[in-house]
């Protein structure tokens, strides 16, 4: 049995019988290829998005439907689910699998407000069709479908959702994003010059190179092997929830990050600070079980620079770029939403007769050249005619005064005719109201879809809006604890909270809460606090040693207590020798412990030091807080 071909040509529905066959067509299970319906706006015989070129681009994937807007458009509606219709000027994609019958987003509406706007539509129309020919399996299926070759090739250029690739044989090639990664631009992906490999379908010459793409393993094997613990990484946000925020370090290699690594307030609400598909720099620390963790709270944006984050591919690019500054929004200037009708519109804004159809009085009768005072006449075949050719008071009173004709019969006739002709008058009088009133409700149909179609952009920019807002309220909390940190680095009293007046308890009191802060719940029974003691000289020296912050050596004091400090490269944990050389001996004490030096600050002048005993049986003694140059215990 031979399988179905895509129309080769653009359909026109043209009757309302014909529309509601399209409505129960679209609604059929197991229909075989997409389809694209395209509106003309109410008063224009063509759309303004070209369908033959729409047709050109999606040739054997989808059919191609246009449909004029008003009665054969309504019909149309009134046979669709809620929601999925087309009209007015506009046009969407339905696909085979029938999930736009009950998620109409899944199909979703695009307006074209003039010719100009054609490409913008038909690029939107085109991508879909290629969403929804990949997931019925038209197309993207390319190594099992008759004739399929596998071939090598180069990268030529990437332009939009498009690859040109220059094939060995001589030939070209095209790669389509929707073929590759549905949720990763095709840039991000692909670069000029790349080697690739795939499946080429020949008669629509697309190249699928999925099978070079590496799995979700492999990406997570490449994230551990390029991002080490303690480096800042880009990721970009999957979904926000109310305690936590899921970003992803690869396609599929998401790391669940919860509010206690992004937050110390517990009044900031997640959402608020963090919108899905956002790039946002994180800080790789230590997981159980060689898994991947992240912490957002101590990433200093000024100072941190991110790596670049792994390409998918070999040679390809980075699969995220840093978030670049959005510019200011100007002012937003107003939209004249839909068709523009030129002309006079008559009284209060409604339009006349005349504005719709061309109408335009007749001009008065003159007086009878015989000099008889005008009036009311009977009407004539040329007033009939006159009338039918657009002067709709052309038509005098049919209470004409007539002479009485010679018989009775001829006057009974004449009356007659004259009451046929007031009644067809009539009729026609009504039927023109009727043709305005249907035209005045089309266009307000036709100016309530631009009203749409111009909310609809006005909700697209304050979602844009709202998503800077997000980063850049997000971005001044944690500029607030960079000052405050600043502000103690510099020697500068900041006003602390203090639940004790004895300094060792509320030491002990700022560690606690600090572990409990950074160590996730299901982790706290794996990374315990060990058990510690202070030196004689700690206190005093946390107090006297300037320019580095009690909440840094706070945290750092967990990392150690935890042993986490050892796996953080930033933290340059080593044991504190006698002297400078690499040959020196490790300083010692008589009891077996053992002193150890971590940094408390990186490229800095006179960076700060934390030195620590580390006692036999794995307890620890803090010791003091030093100075660069300061070796001593």
């Amino acid at each position: 049995m031979t399988e179905p071909r895509v129309p080769a040509r653009v359909r026109h529905v043209a009757s309302e019988g014909q529309a509601r066959d399209l409505a129960t067509e679209l609604q059929r299970q197991g229909r075989p290829w997409p389809v694209v319906v395209i509106s003309t706006p109410a008063g224009h015989d063509a759309p303004f998005v070209d369908p033959q070129r729409v047709l050109d681009d999606v040739a054997g994937l989808a059919e191609v439907v246009v449909i004029p807007t008003g009665d054969v458009s309504w019909e149309f509606s009134s046979g669709m689910p809620p929601d999925t219709q087309v009209y007015g000027g506009a046009s969407r994609v339905y696909g085979t699998d029938l999930e736009w019958v009950h998620q109409p987003r899944r199909s979703p509406l695009h307006f074209a407000y003039s010719s100009d706007e054609d490409a913008r539509v038909r690029d939107r129309l085109v991508s879909d069709v290629m969403r929804f020919a990949v997931r019925a399996g038209i197309v993207g299926a390319a190594r099992t479908a008759p004739g399929a070759t596998p071939v090598e090739g180069t990268v030529l250029g990437v332009l939009g959702t498009r690859a040109l690739v220059s094939t060995d044989d001589g030939g070209q090639a095209t790669v389509a994003e929707e073929l590759v990664l549905a949720d990763v631009p095709l840039a991000r992906v692909l670069a000029p010059g790349m080697r690739v490999t795939g499946a080429l379908d020949p008669a629509r010459r697309l190249l699928d190179v999925r099978g070079m793409l590496p799995d979700v393993a492999a990406l997570r094997r490449a994230v551990h092997a390029a991002y080490r613990v303690g480096q800042v990484v880009l990721g970009r946000v999957e979904s926000v929830e109310d305690e936590a925020v899921r970003i992803a370090l690869a396609p599929g290699v998401h790391v669940r990050v919860r509010r206690a690594e992004i937050t110390g307030n517990d009044l900031d609400l997640l959402g608020d600070l963090f919108t899905k598909g956002e790039v946002i720099a994180a800080r790789r620390v230590p997981a159980p079980l060689d898994g991947l963790a992240l912490r957002l709270d101590d990433v200093d944006e000024s100072q941190d620079e991110p790596l670049p984050a792994i390409a998918l591919l070999d040679g390809g690019p980075p699969w995220l770029q840093p978030p670049e500054p959005e510019p200011e929004p100007g002012p937003e200037l107003p939209r004249i939403a839909g068709p523009v009708v030129l002309g006079s519109i008559g009284p209060a804004g409604r339009p006349t007769p005349a504005d719709l159809f061309g109408l335009r009085p007749a001009p008065a009768v003159p007086a009878p050249a015989n000099g008889q005072p005008g009036g009311p006449r009977k009407p004539t075949p040329g007033d009939v005619a006159a009338f039918h050719a657009g002067a709709q008071d052309a038509l005098p009173s049919p209470t004409t005064s007539e002479p009485e004709p010679a018989g009775k019969a001829a006057r009974d006739l004449s009356l007659s005719l004259d009451a046929a002709r007031s009644r067809v008058a009539s009729l026609e009088k009504d039927l023109l109201d009727d043709k305005v009133r249907r035209h005045q409700v089309e266009l307000e149909v036709d100016r309530l879809l631009g009203r749409v179609g111009e909310l609809t952009e006005r909700l697209e920019r304050s979602e844009r809006r709202a998503e800077q807002q997000a980063t850049a309220l997000r971005k001044a909390r944690q500029e607030a604890a960079r000052l405050r940190h600043r502000l103690g680095d510099a020697g500068v009293e900041v006003p602390e909270e203090r639940y004790f007046t004895d300094d060792e308890e509320q030491l002990r009191f700022e560690v606690l809460t600090e572990w409990a802060r950074a160590i996730p719940a299901a982790e706290k029974a794996g990374r315990p606090l060990a058990g510690y003691t202070l030196g004689p000289r700690f206190l005093a020296s946390l107090t006297d040693v300037e320019g580095i912050s009690r909440d840094r050596v706070v945290w750092t004091l967990v990392m150690v207590l935890t042993g986490l400090a050892q796996d953080m490269n930033g933290l340059q944990v080593h044991r504190l020798r006698t002297g400078a050389g690499g040959d020196d001996p490790v300083r010692h004490r008589d009891d077996g412990a053992v002193c150890w030096r971590v940094s408390l600050q990186v490229n800095t002048p006179s960076a700060r030091r934390l030195h620590y005993w580390k006692l036999p049986g794995g307890t620890y003694e803090l010791s003091r807080v030093v100075l660069h140059d300061d070796v001593e215990p």
